[in-house]
């Protein structure tokens, strides 16, 4: 499940009748996007034909908690700041591993304080939606809470039927003769054997480069290299004003190795090279980033803004820890728009065909990946649920994930952007001194 808490500014109203009142609206608001988007009010199951996961549309419904507290929004402090008593306005659900079919894919907690400020922590399973799906359905159930017009909202398009169907219609081969029975029928090779898709592969050469060995060894070589201590590990939140951004991105059109730049270009370059700096990986040392690429458009025939799936592929960009911690500003962000390029219609097919007829999926965390997500379009200062403003998104409230960082706006500073990671507590001083250097060669 991924969560999030939008904390709302309500400090004027201290009737009790009307917070009573607005809590209602948003119940009765979820209960109606629950209509349209029915497999939110749904649960996973395992199809026991083909053994995989499947969403049961059984109207089981969402999980809603109403909770208060003495505590006021004031108490908080910088809300954009990670603390762990954010954990507390977010549903926790148990873990019930052995069947899955009772776990809710949609839990809502609504959290009145008692200075009339109000919370709603979002949790949602990544099976339902992606990050573009989630904000999709948050926007509209704040739309119908709000009590604006529902003819005006987009008809949610939920069927993955058309993702499914690139599964038979790729036309890519791949490029080694180790992944020639990839297609074959009844295959079911290993997810990091398949050549042909560089989100994948990148990943896969990273132990096998390493080791330099046969690599009918590698899967338990894997299990012991270059991993991430698991305890430690910590959620930091930086700051990173416009201004500088800006100068960044003409900096890189001026050099002329650059015609274009966008402010994610420069994010994840500098937060890229700032974690691999800080983590003193072997200058020799293969690294990799990757990136979620929203698929819905760059898909032929297009999904629609309007797919509420899971339709992220994983861009991907690697190179020795030495040349991305010498180069330039530039050159990195060269390289992620090399991959960003890379992702059209063929790369996508052979990602879902990949994802698909792969007997394994399993990749363990390392210290030589990292992971950038990109949040910094959605608007969540926008969201209104009939009380005002939005003052805060406060996103990841899961336990800290070692290779991700999360690229955001900073709501509490109009323009500014914020990024969030999860890194070992022996590495924190120096990833932040390495995110507060702008000096580039």
């Amino acid at each position: 499940m991924s969560s999030r808490a939008d904390i709302d500014d309500d400090e004027d109203d201290d009737d009790d009748d009307d917070d009573d009142d607005a809590v209602e609206r948003v119940k009765r608001g979820l209960e109606r996007v629950l209509v349209t988007w029915f497999p939110a009010a749904g649960r996973l199951r395992i199809n026991e034909g083909t053994g995989k996961l499947e969403i049961d549309c059984n109207n089981e419904g969402a999980l809603l908690t109403i909770a208060e507290t003495f505590s006021k929004l004031e108490e908080l402090g910088n809300l954009h700041e990670y603390k762990t008593c954010y954990e507390e306005l977010v549903p926790q659900l148990p873990q019930n591993s052995e069947n899955i079919s009772h776990n809710p894919l949609v839990a809502v907690q609504i959290t009145k304080f008692s200075c009339g400020g109000i919370s709603i922590g979002f949790g949602g399973s990544h099976a339902l939606f992606d990050g573009f799906g989630a904000f999709k359905f948050l926007a509209c159930w704040a739309h119908i809470s709000s009590g604006k017009d529902e003819t005006e909202l987009i008809t949610p398009n939920h069927s993955r039927q058309r993702l499914l169907n690139t599964i038979s219609t790729t036309s890519g081969t791949p490029t080694s003769s180790s992944t020639d029975c990839l297609f074959g029928a009844g295959s079911s090779s290993s997810i990091y054997k398949q050549e042909h898709v560089a989100g994948i592969q990148d990943l896969y050469g990273i132990p096998m480069r390493a080791m330099a060995s046969d690599d009918r060894c590698w899967e338990s070589e894997l299990a012991k290299f270059g991993q991430i201590e698991s305890q430690g590990l910590r959620l930091v939140t930086l700051c990173m004003e416009k201004e500088a951004v800006e100068t960044w991105k003409g900096l890189a059109v001026q050099s002329g190795k650059l015609y274009k730049c966008s402010t994610f270009d420069v994010l994840c370059a500098h937060v890229w090279k700032a974690r691999v700096r800080a983590l003193s990986l072997e200058p020799n040392t293969n690294i990799c980033l990757q990136f979620p690429i929203n698929s819905r458009n760059r898909l032929q025939p297009p999904l629609g803004d309007n797919f509420t799936g899971n339709a992220f592929v994983l861009a991907s960009a690697s190179c020795l820890a030495k040349d991305l911690t010498e180069e330039s500003l530039e050159i990195t962000i060269r390289r992620i728009q090399a991959a960003k390029d890379l992702v059209a219609n063929e790369y996508i097919k052979l990602y879902v065909k990949a994802l698909e007829n792969s007997s394994d999926k399993f990749f363990p965390s390392m210290r030589e990946l990292t992971i950038v997500t990109d949040w910094l379009k959605f608007p969540f200062g926008a969201l209104d649920f009939g009380w005002g403003k939005v003052l805060c998104g406060a996103a990841l409230l899961g336990t800290p994930v070692p290779e991700a960082v999360f690229l955001m706006p900073n709501l509490e500073e109009p323009g500014n952007f914020l990024a969030r990671a999860g890194i070992g507590e022996q590495h924190i001083s120096d990833f932040i001194t390495n995110f507060n250097d702008f000096n580039y060669p």
